[in-house]
């Protein structure tokens, strides 16, 4: 019963924050991220193992805020450059599974275990033509009432794929909560000076919760036209707010990329009692289109093994979506 009023209370707490932000501000854009380790997402390898699934929602806005002016001339050091500020809300879900998914008798004993997060939160962004900060909080729920379980396996159904089995040992519930700050910045000199057609994007900060707690910096490199001042491309871990609202509608936009990441690890709630790796790194590849209002991409990211037991590494595919109105 204590689970039950547990998760019926953060999904009111979800609702009321989609329905306030649809209500009390005027609309700039909203953006849908999916990534998924299947063959539909990424037809190269299916594994359907480990991080397995996430979906998130954003609405993006720039209200007038006092607070929100505060944060824009707060310790930048481009604070003398014009500064444009955009808040974002968020909805999420990610899920996790063993490897072996169906086939409970091939698992090892030392492998992730079924888990599901479920969260919302709220982004603040601020931006010159050179630097961004993302600064994020997010609060929900690991367990049950994440609803992991019931969303995965509709999925398997709909999709014709074997049941999963092994939910019933999922984490228990228990608040989750997260705070991130990132910064990213373009660069300007040098080799990584940008170009007509090119530019390299920095980026380093660090995420503190009972989620997630590292530390992570990396680069990315972009090849295509009309980049203008952006810092794209977006992700599921670090949304597009001010890249997507400072789109020009009149020309289209496109280009391709490569980021490379790595994470000084201190605790994933998802690797307990796994030996954690301390250093993992990501590689992504991708693609980004933009035509007037709408902006799609698909990526493809690849990971180091993050913990020790770990029979192999994992990958997943992505598909970005935003509208601006």
């Amino acid at each position: 019963m204590k689970s039950k009023g547990f998760g019926r209370a953060v999904r009111w707490s979800l609702l009321f924050i989609v329905l306030f932000s649809a209500g009390a501000f005027a609309k700039d854009a909203v953006s849908l991220y999916l990534e998924n380790d299947s063959r539909r997402f990424k037809p190269n390898h299916a594994t359907d193992r480990h991080y397995t699934h996430g979906t998130k929602f954003v609405y993006l806005t720039q209200p007038d805020w006092q607070w929100l002016e505060d944060f824009s001339q707060w310790h930048f050091s481009d604070a003398d450059s014009e500064v444009d500020t955009a808040v974002g809300f968020f909805l999420g879900q990610n899920i996790y599974t063993p490897d072996h998914v169906s086939e409970p008798a091939k698992r090892s004993d030392k492998d992730m275990v079924f888990a599901g997060w479920l969260y919302t939160g709220m982004f603040a962004q601020r931006a010159t033509d050179h630097l961004l900060d993302h600064l994020e909080l997010s609060i929900g729920v690991i367990g049950p009432s994440s609803k992991a379980e019931q969303v995965q396996k509709a999925i398997h159904d709909l999709i014709g794929s074997d049941e999963p089995i092994g939910w019933d040992d999922q984490l228990a519930d228990e608040l989750a909560v997260d705070l991130s700050f990132m910064r990213k910045q373009r660069l300007q000199g040098g080799w990584f000076a940008p170009t007509e057609s090119t530019d390299f994007i920095a980026e380093y900060g660090f995420t503190a919760g009972s989620v997630h707690r590292h530390l992570q910096a990396g680069i990315t490199a972009r090849y295509g036209f009309n980049l203008g001042n952006t810092f794209g491309p977006a992700r599921m871990a670090l949304p597009s707010g001010i890249s997507t609202l400072r789109k020009d509608e009149t020309t289209s936009c496109g280009y391709l990329f490569a980021r490379a990441t790595g994470k000084a690890v201190e605790h994933n709630r998802f690797l307990t009692g796994l030996d954690e790796e301390p250093l993992v790194a990501e590689f992504q590849l991708g693609v980004v289109y933009q035509y007037k209002k709408l902006e799609v991409g698909y990526s493809q990211t690849f990971f180091t093994r993050e913990f020790k037991e770990q029979s192999g590494k994992d990958s997943f595919g992505a598909f970005t979506l935003s509208w601006k109105f």
